[in-house]
């Protein structure tokens, strides 16, 4: 069974992949720069997407708009493998090999049993392994773009986790299903409110009945969106403290969101919950935080050392954290 810390790695599970067969004439659906999405892309994830909902009874939307979802999604996925390339991303073979014995040990299969469930879907296991180190590849530049566009200190980290391990309801797992309207960087107070007023359209459809997953699928920019959303189970600790707040007095079958984070507007659907307790309690972590970043006139052990000073003066009572902040605001390196 799938928890997230696995989804934030961006694996897919067996019964999700699928590939279509070579074909000796192929178009090209898109020029993404130097690449190209194939015809027979698309309709390999289509006939993959369409199988998959069969099986999970899940609704899906018009062909036009499942096409043109899966169209953009690959050329997403194109324009990633571009940057991770530019970036020098690069997935090992040890790394590769850990992830797929991680799959297998997921769908409680050995690694030989693996090979032969690929083998029975018409997947050469070489096929496999590079698909996955793709979406290796693809995550780690999804999670250094996120990383880069949210800061998060390590005290607040520390505080939270303290928080999280004296909670009463620390063993409740929940099963969510997410939708992301995405924002680019920078966005115009036009783009969020657009991306805002379609959010809160989208949490008015599921709320009045409409099916989560179709919606999903229609509309989000998720990585899961094809596959419903479904994020699976797990525990609350695993989520970004944005949604354990938003979730806090949830219940099963609630829409909760829209939650605006750096990368855009987020709705989750709580399926189910499992533990001890049936609601979610936490506690909401403040923190106040004193910034350096690195300049041409102040390295990384610099301001290291000059944040470390000035933690050690506030807990001696040498000064309080307000005049600490004060004195170091027109210092070099402070953003």
């Amino acid at each position: 069974m799938k928890n997230w810390k696995t989804l934030l790695l961006g694996i897919a599970m067996i019964a999700n992949t699928s590939f279509a067969a070579p074909q000796v004439v192929d178009k090209v659906a898109a020029v993404v720069n130097n690449g190209v999405v194939l015809e027979s892309d698309v309709d390999g994830l289509m006939q993959s997407v369409k199988l998959n909902a069969g099986q999970a009874g899940q609704q899906l939307p018009d062909d036009a708009t499942l096409r043109h979802q899966i169209l953009e999604r690959l050329i997403m996925d194109q324009i990633i493998l571009q940057m991770g390339q530019k970036m020098g991303v690069k997935i090992t073979d040890e790394q590769l090999d850990q992830a797929i014995a991680n799959i297998a040990k997921q769908n409680n299969m050995t690694m030989d049993q693996m090979r032969s469930r690929l083998a029975y879907d018409g997947l050469n296991y070489s096929t496999y392994r590079n698909q996955i180190r793709k979406e290796m590849i693809i995550s780690e530049v999804r999670n250094n773009e996120v990383r880069r566009r949210i800061t998060v200190l390590p005290q607040e980290v520390d505080a939270l986790a303290k928080q999280i391990g004296t909670q009463n309801d620390a063993s409740t797992e929940l099963n969510l299903s997410h939708i992301l309207i995405a924002l680019p960087e920078n966005p115009t107070s036009e783009q969020v409110n657009d991306a805002q007023r379609q959010a809160e359209s989208i949490v008015e459809e599921a709320r009045n009945g409409a099916d989560f997953g179709k919606l999903a699928i229609t509309y989000s920019a998720d990585q899961q969106a094809l596959k419903g959303g479904q994020m699976g189970w797990g525990r609350i600790q695993e989520l970004p403290g944005i949604f354990a707040q938003a979730l806090s007095t949830a219940k099963k079958g609630d829409i909760v969101g829209p939650i605006r984070s750096g990368v855009g507007f987020h709705i989750l659907k709580v399926n189910d919950l499992r533990g001890q307790s049936q609601s979610i309690s936490v506690t909401e972590v403040h923190a106040r935080h004193i910034l350096l970043k690195p300049s041409p006139i102040m390295n990384d052990q610099q301001a290291r050392l000059k944040l470390e000073e000035i933690a050690a003066d506030i807990k001696s009572g040498k000064t309080t954290f307000a005049a600490a902040g004060e004195r170091v605001l027109s210092g070099p390196g402070l953003r």
